[in-house]
């Protein structure tokens, strides 16, 4: 009997290898926390070898970690990329910044991977070290530069502006996870009513605290 051909080995750039593990591990962890498989079922997924996803990333939490930072990054990218728009003028001269960054904010929870990514960078203590990756990237500096050059709440502060973000980050993320929750702590069942409602008035509460009168002596 003949011996059959190997089949022929590809070969890739690491960045298309990273790239097609990332990609694997994006498709696992959409179905299953991040303790649940590891290295074995990414490398399964990917079709490549457990020594070359190894090679890459080194560890399993190496690997869950860039997956996190890829789909940050991208999230960051794609308000860099509003932002960048905005401050060209034109047809987006008045686009509410508050209001692109809170739907990204909410699209991004929505996806099955980065819940349960999220959930893995909070358990394992990931996202309370100081170099965690989002504090690298600094997403959120890219658009309180962009509010504060526009001018468009000109009565705040630069700080008042970045604690209005970091209220609308901590609403959206929390809110998204646990609605049904937070209604049924007030006694509540959740209804669309309800939840659209919530949802209406965060951004007049923002408003009406970037847009308040400052009283004399006060930053």
């Amino acid at each position: 009997m003949a011996n059959q051909p190997r089949p022929k080995r590809v070969r890739r750039s690491p960045d298309e290898a990273r790239t097609l593990i990332l990609d694997a591990a994006d498709r696992v962890f959409a179905t299953h926390l991040p303790d649940a498989v590891g290295l074995k079922e990414i490398a399964r997924e990917a079709g490549v070898s457990h020594g070359l996803v190894t090679h890459y990333f080194g560890t399993y939490d190496a690997l869950v970690s860039a997956t996190l930072q890829r789909r940050i990054e991208r999230l960051r990218d794609a308000m860099a990329e509003v932002v960048m728009r905005a401050a060209a003028g034109g047809e987006l001269a008045d686009l509410d910044l508050f209001a692109e960054h809170r739907r990204a904010i909410a699209a991004a929870a929505r996806e099955p991977a980065t819940a349960r990514l999220a959930v893995w960078a909070v358990m394992s203590g990931k996202a309370e070290e100081g170099d965690f990756f989002p504090a690298r990237i600094k997403g959120l500096k890219l658009l309180v530069d962009a509010l504060v050059a526009r001018g468009d709440y000109p009565d705040a502060t630069r700080e008042d502006i970045e604690l209005a973000l970091i209220v609308q980050t901590a609403f959206v993320i929390v809110w998204s996870f646990g609605k049904n929750a937070i209604a049924g702590a007030m006694g509540k069942k959740l209804t669309p009513e309800m939840a659209k409602s919530v949802e209406e008035r965060l951004p007049e509460l923002l408003a009406g605290y970037l847009r308040r009168p400052r009283v004399e002596g006060t930053s």
